[in-house]
């Protein structure tokens, strides 16, 4: 439901706002004063046309804001959920600036959207009937979602699209696969030399930490050696050895110990180096006699680190990631190896979904030519009923290849002069005519579907007991869904649940527009304007109570 309007120096207006009610709105107002503008700012607040030209004189931007009650769990609100726009608190505000300078922005809950986000939203939000561009139900692909509706095929519908989208995907796999299969080969044989080229090379995690330390050792055999040998002649076998001066100097202290026992405890620590010492000795002499320099060990070394940094080079920074590596390639190479197996199974489910939305889709097909039947003699006898007495429609139907919405092409045909052929109802239908039979085809659905319905001037060309017709059927439309309408005729004005005046004035030089709710007899006044002209009598006066209940 559309809540309110807020336009801000938008053509003629410098600032109004206006809320809008549940049921059947109606807007009011002398020619001239400005209801179709306000019809205007909508559509291009849902995504219209906007240019400089739409700024009032002698301002930088124009400003146009639309609210809407957006209720949690419609199809509405999974829309703009999907496409990022936050609507849990139940309201969607739309918002477009339009400056003098630059392009148009839109907004949506604050959020900056593009225009194609506004325009997806103004499709489950609005339909404008009338001389505007948002007029859903003139798009040929939704005639046969009229049809579904008023057929009640909805479900049957949803189905054939869903199988057409999993036949696209299936057979999009297909086509990639068969394009797979030039290469196929090439990739097989080069996968086989990388899974290979690993397995071959018997990698072990650490390996190469390993193959350095000991590379290192290798290189710097006579440092070690040398060091070695001299650490341990130093600290055991030389005459002045470390360990026997400290074994002397234990004896020493362990002889004045007796004399001071404070002297014990730095006998103690000696005796403890003594220990380790030994321990350090006995370390030197094994690592001396355990050390070889195998003649040509260096050069394998060199040679292994050379094979393992060419993998590194190719596979990833350690051994590590290459073992990944190898895991992943053999899942390829798995995949690569059932590729036959897998094209066979794709086109055997292609097949079986396609027979299935194939017998779908015809029944689809069988079903809405019958909905279409009755449409079509519902929407001529109604069509007489709102004035269009000559009115002939038609919905041919042609077969062709099964998409998402069947195998039927078909669009609405309208003819209302009885000597002109039936042609596409948006090239032949005036403003007046095309409002009325968008009447006729919402009222004849079986549900509104939701959006906000707005028609301007839905009674243009009528009058007398076909606008009474005219306003019932809007009325009627209007206990399903929101209703906005311009109307000059007061038999369709009294039914309104909300009655919005609009009216226009100059106040020093200035051109101002305004817009307000009437009360009780505010609506009388108004009608007896509509009813008599600028000479409003008692009469008219009358006339205005009796069409408002007295």
């Amino acid at each position: 439901m559309l809540l309110g309007l807020t336009l801000r120096n938008f053509t003629i207006i410098d600032d109004i706002s206006v809320s809008f009610g549940p049921g059947l709105n109606i807007i009011t107002g002398e020619t001239g004063a400005g209801k179709s503008v306000i019809i205007d700012a909508l559509g291009i607040i849902m995504g219209g046309k906007a240019s400089a030209e739409d700024i009032k004189t002698g301002k930088d931007e124009a400003h146009l804001e639309a609210l809407f009650e957006v209720p949690p769990g419609s199809e509405a609100a999974a829309a703009l959920e999907a496409a990022g726009v936050d609507v849990s608190g139940g309201e969607l505000l739309v918002k477009r600036i339009i400056p003098r300078k630059g392009r148009p922005r839109s907004f949506m809950n604050g959020g900056i959207a593009t225009l194609k986000m506004v325009e997806d939203a103004a499709g489950g939000l609005v339909d404008i009937f009338g001389q505007h561009e948002h007029q859903a139900l003139l798009k040929e692909e939704n005639h046969l979602k009229v049809v579904d509706e008023t057929g009640g095929l909805g479900e049957l519908a949803a189905g054939v699209r869903e199988l057409y989208r999993r036949y696209r995907s299936l057979e999009a796999e297909i086509q990639k696969l068969s394009e797979d299969r030039k290469t196929l080969a090439q990739r097989e044989d080069f996968l086989r030399f990388q899974c290979s080229e690993i397995d071959d090379a018997l990698l072990q995690e650490g390996e190469d930490d390993e193959l350095e330390e000991e590379k290192k050792r290798l290189l710097n055999a006579g440092r070690l050696l040398s060091a070695a040998e001299g650490a341990y002649g130093r600290i055991y076998e030389s005459e002045e050895s470390i360990l026997g001066a400290l074994t002397r100097i234990a004896s020493d202290l362990g002889d004045a110990g007796g004399i001071d026992p404070s002297l014990g405890e730095p006998s103690e620590a000696v005796k403890n180096a003594i220990i380790q010492l030994k321990d350090a000795a006995a370390y030197l002499r094994d690592y001396v006699s355990g050390l070889e320099f195998p003649e040509g060990r260096l050069e394998v070394i060199e040679e292994r680190l050379r094979v393992i940094g060419a993998l590194k080079r190719k596979y990833g920074d350690t051994i590590e990631e290459i073992l990944r590596k190898r895991e992943e390639l053999g899942s390829e190479l798995g995949r690569t190896a059932n590729f036959e197996e897998e094209l066979s199974r794709l086109r055997n489910e292609s097949g079986a979904v396609k027979k299935e939305l194939d017998s779908l889709a015809r029944d689809l097909s069988e079903k809405r030519k019958a909905a279409a039947a009755n449409l079509v003699k519902t929407v001529e006898k109604e069509l007489k009923e709102v004035g269009i007495k000559s009115a002939r429609f038609s919905m041919p139907f042609a077969e062709k290849t099964v998409s998402e919405d069947g195998i039927d092409s078909a669009a609405f045909m309208f003819s209302a002069n009885p000597d002109e052929e039936l042609k596409p109802l948006v090239k032949v239908a005036s403003g007046g005519e095309l409002s009325r039979v968008m009447l006729v085809l919402r009222e004849a659905a079986a549900k509104a579907g939701g959006s906000v319905i707005i028609f301007d001037e839905a009674d243009s060309g009528v009058g007398g007991a076909v606008a009474e017709t005219v306003g019932k059927k809007i009325s009627a439309l209007s206990r399903r869904t929101q209703v906005i309408c311009i109307t000059h005729l007061p038999q369709v004005a009294k039914f309104a649940d909300s009655h919005l005046a609009v009216t226009k004035s100059v106040e020093g030089g200035k051109t101002r527009v305004a817009i307000c709710a009437l009360g009780r007899e505010e609506r009388v006044k108004e009608l007896a304007r509509m009813i008599g002209g600028i000479n409003i009598t008692q009469k008219t006066l009358d006339a205005a109570h009796e069409m408002l209940g007295g």
